[in-house]
């Protein structure tokens, strides 16, 4: 472990695609190293800034990061790409496409990408998206993207893994505001109305005013930054100087005011409390007899014996050990 927490620090690619596959593994022994790793690595953070992309499928998220990434690549970053591909509910498969589509950024030796499946994880991300993060991090990347599922209100779990969560939209999508609700648009920082080129020019410019129009009726602060509204082409490269210095804009202004130092505590917690969350709900479908009393205990509500909340507190109090 020492050896390639070592190799990770020092940005070895190899040590990087081997520490990723070990936190996504569900293997008992990888799991016993990735904790050990992950707790190492945590304590050494490095200066990444972590960007999430979300958006409704469709909209070239992955066309924006390749133009994007290639345009802050050539700025001499280093740019770490963690993109989650959807998983099938029936068979597990995945395409992991998004590697694919960033063929020419990821020849770049200055750029990392990681293609994962879901794998049926909710929030946007999955299994090992944070630990990917840390150990990004770790090796000296200079910004994280991370590319979501894209499934809407769920990606809200994304948004308390970055520092910046961007929502990715398309020309004449002014009404997917209203499908996407107030949760998600809350969480987001920044929009990015993409495909602002040919025929589509004036569409695109036509919904960036709409969704300011729509933002201003969300409440917020007196004392935080307005959300902002980018139009950029991934085709023709127009607007990547003017997000990357939106990116600067939100990251200096959450620094001033101590919300980025803030905002990474309370991701913490979050995760923390995630954690210790799935560990007890992992126990409880293992723990001796329970599985066997919660079949029982349906069955006594079912033919009227017991309440569903009576049931549910016999449960929790065998688990506890109160009975």
């Amino acid at each position: 472990m020492q050896d390639l927490k070592n190799r990770i620090i020092a940005g070895e690619r190899a040590a990087i695609a081997k520490a990723i596959t070990i936190v996504e593994s569900s293997r008992e022994e990888d799991i016993a190293l990735s904790h050990e790793l992950i707790s190492e690595l945590i304590r050494s953070p490095g200066h990444a800034i972590r960007v999430g992309f979300s958006g409704p499928p469709g909209v070239g998220k992955s066309t924006f990061i390749e133009a994007f990434g290639s345009y802050i690549v050539n700025k001499d970053f280093k740019l770490g790409v963690l993109a989650i591909d959807p998983s099938s509910n029936f068979t597990g498969g995945s395409i992991l496409g998004d590697k694919t589509r960033m063929s020419e950024i990821s020849k770049n030796e200055n750029t990392f990408i990681r293609s994962t499946p879901s794998r049926g994880s909710l929030g946007g991300i999955a299994v090992g998206t944070r630990e990917a993060a840390i150990i990004l991090d770790a090796a000296g990347y200079d910004y994280i993207f991370i590319e979501t599922v894209g499934v809407g209100q769920s990606e809200i779990t994304a948004a308390n893994l970055v520092d910046i969560f961007t929502l990715i939209v398309g020309p004449g999508s002014g009404d997917e505001l209203q499908g996407i609700k107030k949760g998600i648009t809350e969480y987001a920082d920044m929009f990015i109305v993409n495909k602002y080129d040919g025929d589509l020019t004036t569409q695109a410019s036509k919904t960036a005013s709409d969704y300011k129009s729509a933002l201003s009726f969300y409440s917020k602060n007196s004392d935080d930054i307005e959300t902002q509204v980018v139009l950029v082409s991934s085709i023709e490269n127009k607007g990547m100087d003017i997000v990357l210095d939106t990116f600067d804009k939100i990251v200096e202004f959450n620094k001033v005011n101590n919300r980025f130092k803030a905002r990474r505590e309370s991701q913490l917690a979050y995760w923390l409390e995630e954690e210790v969350r799935n560990k007890i709900l992992l126990r409880l479908s293992k723990e001796q007899g329970i599985p066997e009393l919660i079949k029982s205990e349906v069955q006594s509500i079912i033919s009227g014996k017991t309440g569903f909340y009576s049931a549910s507190k016999n449960i929790i109090d065998t688990f506890l050990g109160k009975k």
